[in-house]
């Protein structure tokens, strides 16, 4: 007879067996079942999750998770158990990975961050319309975000290739901004009333708005015109290139481009920018600052860097060595995105 006591975990029960499950399988599944057990409590309740949430995490069926963790599964525990052991393996590895990745530098003011604030500020002051084309990996998403922050009244919504029609993007705004209508028609008036709801100098934050097509564009610039609030457009050089083209209606085309008060593209300071976020990672020796700089000085800039020093950590330094040159080296030929 398996002898386990009622335990818990927090709200988690951990009930003694029946009688048929104890009798099914054979004693080493249900040594490893009892081992493996209040593993699974104990992570799911560290992390708030529910036992329906674990089960999905681990790839269980519900009803096949109870019955394995109340100690009712009469199927094949062995399979149940090799599942739980894999997916906790994978747990405890990524655990071990986290330990001793180090942290990305936190926001760093650097020359393209205080250009992209001083834009924003604009947009904001005004109300006014801007757009933010930097070179990938320069900070721009970053930078937006410290800026929400810091700043009232900022509304900052990440668009994606499947939003970029007018009706995905304001779908998009209204989950961001929590709005909710029982008639479409009446949803971009709703937003614009709640992006002005906070008074003067709102401001609304497109990232990632190469993805927004013409009409989509002008449905923003909408929100500026008639709501008096500051919309920034951030995102590839793409952004140029659609409000240039225009679409079929040249008419828009002229609305938006006329009202447009600045636009950022100009990479200013970049060598500085890159020296600083090498100096911000606290790497010194100077092979693997010069190996660095050249990263950074590429496309992707900052986020090359980054990216490069978190997989050298992540694959060579798990022994608690220090970060050389060779380190990174691997890792930027494993990325292998030289050519991309």
């Amino acid at each position: 007879m398996l002898n386990i006591l009622n335990t818990s975990a927090g709200n988690w029960e951990l009930p003694e067996p029946s009688t048929k499950f104890a009798a099914k399988h054979s004693a080493d599944d249900l040594r490893v079942w009892e081992e493996l057990r209040p593993r699974i409590a104990s992570i799911a309740e560290h992390n708030n999750w529910t036992k329906a949430e674990t089960g999905r995490r681990i790839g269980m069926a519900e009803s096949s998770f109870h019955q394995w963790l109340s100690g009712n599964l009469l199927g094949a525990l062995e399979n149940q158990n090799a599942m739980v052991q894999r997916w906790l393996d994978a747990v405890e590895d990524r655990s071990g990975l986290e330990a001793i990745m180090p942290e990305s530098p936190p926001f760093l003011k650097t020359r393209a961050a205080v250009e992209i604030h001083r834009t924003l500020t604009l947009a904001q002051a005004l109300p006014g319309f801007v757009t933010i084309t930097l070179d990938a990996g320069r900070g721009k998403t970053v930078a937006c975000r410290e800026y929400q922050r810091i700043r009232p009244h900022v509304h900052l919504v990440t668009l994606h290739p499947k939003v970029k029609t007018v009706h995905g993007a304001m779908n998009q705004l209204a989950r961001k901004m929590s709005v909710r209508v029982f008639n479409q028609a009446e949803l971009v008036d709703t937003i614009g009333e709640r992006l002005a709801a906070g008074g003067d100098g709102a401001l609304l934050i497109v990232d990632e708005a190469q993805h927004a097509d013409t009409e989509s564009v002008n449905q923003f610039r909408y929100f500026s015109d008639n709501w008096k609030i500051g919309v920034a457009l951030v995102g590839n050089a793409e952004i140029r290139k659609r409000m240039a083209q225009g679409g079929s209606n040249a008419a828009s085309r002229d609305q938006i481009l006329r009202r447009i008060d600045k636009n950022l593209k100009r990479d200013p300071g970049r060598e500085q920018d890159v020296r600083a976020f090498i100096d911000a990672w606290g790497i010194t020796e100077p092979s693997c600052v010069k190996f660095l700089f050249g990263i950074g000085m590429k496309g992707g800039a900052l986020g090359q860097i980054d990216r490069t020093i978190r997989i050298a950590y992540m694959a060579g330094l798990g022994d608690g060595g220090t970060l050389e040159r060779k380190h990174l080296e691997a890792a930027w030929k494993n990325r292998d995105v030289e050519d991309i």
